[in-house]
């Protein structure tokens, strides 16, 4: 086929490569994959799947002036602690973003994300029941076991050639400032992540742009973390889907690689991210906030807050 018939194809069919998945609010069966399989039938600590929701909280005076300060300041400051970028996952359209989107921070659990579909790209989405449980408790508790298990399977066996694959993954896909490994690679810092590079995978992951990508799409869907972060401003009747990242403690400088401050005192971070999707009004977002605070509010007001102005559309 040449070049000429080829994108002739992708101009005329837009599906090819805009396969997007269906709305959960009105999809009796989202859960269930492609294969047959259906995730309600899987239980991750004790209980059965199921979508997870906003928590409904009321979005006040207080919040709403808070949004405003951080919202400002991200947008203005260098160094903000808090970075983020949303969405139009259907667009791929960028609404707003923080002034460094694109810095690094240290990733924690949200790295996990990486890791799973890295997995499903190497298995052309082809799990086997033990992978997919494996998969679901990474994903939806935040399984550390899971973790490292499924990323020494991805290197079939070895962790460092599954660090290598995911690292392969992520280049591939063009997210060339991500490094979504966990632990070191050689002497490559793993878990360094930017607000920005979510955004990208976010997008590429709803529109199916590797195999297997159904399987992380729709079980970020039944994550049951971050219900006093992200989800806790969203009305509970919104499906919210996502991914957090918990840490406090020492690490490297994601930018400079160094151990150390420049005052020579060790490179802390205390952070407290999470990674969201949500379908409204016909179309889907996707928001990825960073948050060096230590506090579970700042996510949760910024989302609130984003909601409201840039998505719903209320007066704040």
């Amino acid at each position: 086929m040449n070049a000429f018939s080829f994108f002739s194809i992708l101009f005329l069919c837009p599906a090819i490569v805009l396969a997007q998945f269906s709305d959960p609010s009105s999809d009796p069966n989202f859960l269930k994959l492609s294969d047959g399989r259906d995730l309600k039938s899987i239980k991750v600590s004790g209980s059965k799947l199921s979508l997870s929701v906003g928590s409904g909280k009321s979005f006040g005076t207080s919040q709403q002036e808070a949004y405003q300060k951080l919202k400002s300041e991200s947008k203005s400051m260098i160094g903000y602690p808090v970075q983020w970028t949303l969405r139009d996952l259907s667009s791929g359209a960028l609404i707003d973003e923080s002034l460094e989107s694109n810095r690094k921070q240290f990733g924690a659990s949200v790295s996990k994300v990486f890791v799973g579909a890295a997995l499903v790209d190497k298995k052309q989405g082809e799990l086997s029941a033990s992978q997919l449980q494996l998969f679901c408790n990474m994903l939806v508790v935040s399984s550390n076991t899971a973790w490292v298990d499924l990323q020494r399977q991805i290197g079939e066996g070895n962790s460092d050639r599954g660090r290598e694959y995911i690292q392969g993954f992520t280049q591939r896909m063009g997210y060339l400032r991500t490094r979504g490994f966990q632990g070191y690679w050689g002497d490559i810092h793993g878990n360094e992540l930017t607000p920005k590079e979510l955004g990208d995978f976010l997008v590429d992951t709803y529109n199916e742009r590797y195999p297997g990508a159904e399987i992380l799409w729709k079980v970020m869907h039944t994550s049951r973390t971050g219900s006093s972060r992200a989800k806790k401003y969203l009305p509970a009747n919104l499906y919210v889907g996502g991914k957090t990242g918990t840490y406090s403690g020492e690490t490297v400088d994601p930018e400079t690689g160094s151990p150390r401050n420049p005052d020579g005192s060790p490179y802390r971070v205390n952070v407290r991210h999470q990674v969201i999707v949500f379908f409204l009004n016909g179309r889907q977002y996707g928001l990825s906030i960073l948050a060096d605070t230590g506090s579970d509010e700042s996510a949760a007001v910024l989302a609130g807050g984003i909601y409201r102005d840039l998505v719903a559309g209320n007066s704040l």
